[in-house]
């Protein structure tokens, strides 16, 4: 199942201005363009914002693999800031690493304008049985 041109995954989303641009049980894209709401004190987007781009990225690929009638949530979020952004627009590209049952792995890379990684991340999720209808 392909997706484009989604928009916004959710409120956060809608927040940080993440833009998800194609997505896909194969690949998420989404873009951020860096503004100053997205600053830490040294003037560098901060590491939640590369944390909730991780988050939404590969849950959002993690959804399409299992169906979207299903729920997927993330049980751990590693993500790794490799270099500092003042400025610019944020691509990021989710795949899937791995699954087994219910439990699926989906790994980001997140580049600035030329093409440099800047945060990488690893979200293991959990795919919620539905209750019984009763």
């Amino acid at each position: 199942m392909m997706v484009e041109r989604v928009g916004y995954a959710g409120p956060l989303d809608r927040t940080l201005g993440l833009l998800v641009i194609e997505a896909s049980e194969r690949e998420v894209v989404a873009e951020l363009e860096v503004t100053d709401k997205l600053m830490q004190a040294y003037g560098i987007v901060h590491g939640g914002v590369y944390c909730a781009i991780n988050e939404t990225v590969c849950s959002m690929g993690a959804a399409l693999t299992v169906g979207l009638e299903s729920q997927v949530v993330g049980v751990s979020n590693h993500t790794r800031f490799i270099r500092a952004v003042r400025e610019g627009k944020l691509t990021a590209r989710a795949q899937p690493v791995d699954r087994v049952d219910d439990h699926l792995t989906w790994r980001s890379t997140m580049t600035d304008e030329q093409g440099r990684v800047v945060a990488e991340g690893t979200v293991n999720l959990l795919r919620l049985t539905p209750p019984a209808e009763g």
